[in-house]
């Protein structure tokens, strides 16, 4: 006898009716993630610069005739001795005329980035920047692949290019090679988080979206030992890179072995045999009485007269309005909010103690521990949209009372402590709007929407360096706190005009999303 169901309805029996076996798949992918912070944030260890005090010596006949004459210049700092050429502040002793004695070898002091004369402290910058040059261009393809070749098969891709990248850093000496590391690095990272961040919501039944976001993020911080034991523990730079590949490759080998794609990812593409294949796989790791040959997959009309194609999401937009109206609200909250976060992360050398570097990281995963703790009760009492507004306020709040310049001894300011709460707010912000935008985006767009959405946050992860390393002392210290006060508010404000999803099944098609808008409120 053939029953109709909707995939959404079969999802939530298996959900309910899962083994330990589907409870493992689906966590294994975030699991996965305690790679990610060591592939994202292993250039803050392999490229710390050498500090006054360190030992170096002459390699060059010019430095040693230059010592000769004046043996004081070897008790000088090399970033203190420049000179003037064609009216520019020049060092006069590069990486061919010294040579560091480091416990822990660098980039930094290897590809003479150290110094910030001329533009090297921008060149620096750049390198943990072009990580997110290259994860825009993942989240570009991925808003292709996702959607049209599958979550599961681009991640498989995608892990090799990771792999590969952190490879060839175990024998790079070259900043242009090293800038193409972090490019590809961030392309293979971002494919496959995202990919499988899609996936695992899917998969997932309505009342534990919350708690399984949060178990993600709780992944990506117990990642944080790992990225300090590779900093700790390799005093050559290169091998940290090969720690991250190998760290990469075990992590991620769940991907090759016993990942299944998404029914829902069938569906939209019209693929009902293949949707039904997947709903079989998932059945098996459960114990629901489910014939799947004798269901009638109710959403099939949904989908018959649409072909998905990257050419028909885009006409969806303007069939849709509502499409794009969500999507410019959820724009400045993921540019935003990816500023934030990325900035704290690749600037703990400069709001924390020079020699507090591992501490910056351990502290800074505690305060995402808390966060990530602290979401899943408060986003799920509050609701995503509730949430977001008090979180970007309270960021909002805490950015400006940074401004004041407190010194607190030990080289510790309150701008420190105010940075290690403004983490923890930013950071539950960072997983709110992960699973927000898994919710509002239906099923034939929601690689795009990630897409579109991330992609705006790596630029936003591109220039936070910048404005936490650089705006500071090329203006003035309150310049950066009150810029970030009032990109907080705006994406509070933008958080207004946005739907609540925490009680509402994931959407299919445009159409869907738009009925779910009617009789839609902007109270707060």
């Amino acid at each position: 006898m053939t029953v109709s169901r909707s995939v959404d309805d079969l999802i939530e029996e298996l959900v309910e009716h899962r083994t330990w076996k589907y409870t493992l798949m689906v966590l294994y992918i975030s699991i996965a993630q305690v790679y990610a912070a060591t592939s994202s944030f292993v250039t803050t260890f392999a490229g710390m610069d050498p500090e006054p005090g360190d030992i170096w010596s002459c390699i060059s006949e010019k430095c040693k005739n230059l010592t000769t004459d004046n043996t004081t210049l070897l008790e000088m700092f090399p970033c203190d001795i420049t000179e003037i050429l064609d009216g520019k502040e020049e060092l006069v002793f590069g990486p061919s005329d010294i040579k560091w004695h480091l416990q822990r070898t660098s980039f930094s002091a290897d590809l003479d980035l150290y110094c910030d004369v001329g533009s090297r402290s921008a060149q620096k910058t750049l390198i943990d920047s072009m990580f997110f040059v290259g994860s825009l261009l993942g989240l570009v393809t991925g808003g292709y692949v996702w959607d049209n070749i599958g979550r599961v098969n681009s991640a498989r891709v995608s892990v090799l290019v990771t792999v590969i990248a952190h490879l060839v850093g175990t024998w790079c000496h070259n900043y242009s090679i090293l800038l193409a590391i972090r490019f590809f690095t961030g392309f293979g990272d971002f494919v496959t988080f995202t990919g499988t961040y899609i996936l695992m919501m899917e998969l997932t039944g309505i009342k534990y979206r919350t708690s399984v976001n949060a178990f993600q993020g709780l992944t990506w911080v117990l990642g944080y030992p790992f990225l300090i034991a590779t900093g700790y523990l390799n005093y050559d730079w290169n091998y940290m890179f090969l720690t991250t590949a190998i760290l990469a490759l075990v992590c991620n080998l769940h991907v090759y072995v016993f990942l299944i794609e998404s029914p829902r990812f069938h569906l939209v593409n019209n693929d009902m045999k293949a949707a039904k294949k997947s709903l079989k796989a998932l059945a098996a790791l459960t114990t629901a009485d489910l014939d799947v040959d004798e269901i009638e997959i109710v959403d099939t009309e949904k989908v018959n007269d649409r072909e998905q194609t990257f050419i028909q999401q885009l006409k969806d937009l303007w069939t849709y309005p509502v499409l794009f109206k969500e999507g410019l609200c959820l724009a400045p909250l993921w540019f935003c909010i990816n500023m934030f976060y990325y900035g704290f992360n690749f600037a703990w050398d400069m709001i924390l103690p020079s020699a507090s570097l591992y501490l910056g990281f351990v502290m800074g995963g505690v305060g995402e521990a808390i966060a990530c703790c602290l979401s899943m009760p408060v986003i799920q009492f509050l609701g995503r949209r509730r949430a977001m507004i008090v979180f970007q306020c309270l960021s909002a709040l805490v950015f400006l009372i940074a401004i004041a310049d407190v010194d607190l001894g030990n080289d510790w300011g309150l701008d420190s402590v105010l940075s290690l709460i403004g983490l923890t707010t930013v950071s539950i912000c960072f997983s709110n709007v992960y699973l927000w935008t898994s919710e509002i985006a239906p099923t034939s767009h929601r690689g795009l929407a990630y897409t579109l959405g991330s992609g705006l946050g790596k630029f936003g992860g591109f220039a936070g360096p910048y404005v936490f390393n650089n705006l500071g002392p090329a203006t003035t210290r309150a310049v950066p706190w009150i810029l970030l006060a009032v990109l907080s508010l705006l994406c509070a404000l933008a958080a207004v005009f946005l739907i609540e999803t925490g009680d509402k099944e994931l959407t299919h098609v445009p159409a869907e999303v738009q009925e779910r808008r009617k009789g839609f409120r902007y109270r707060i």
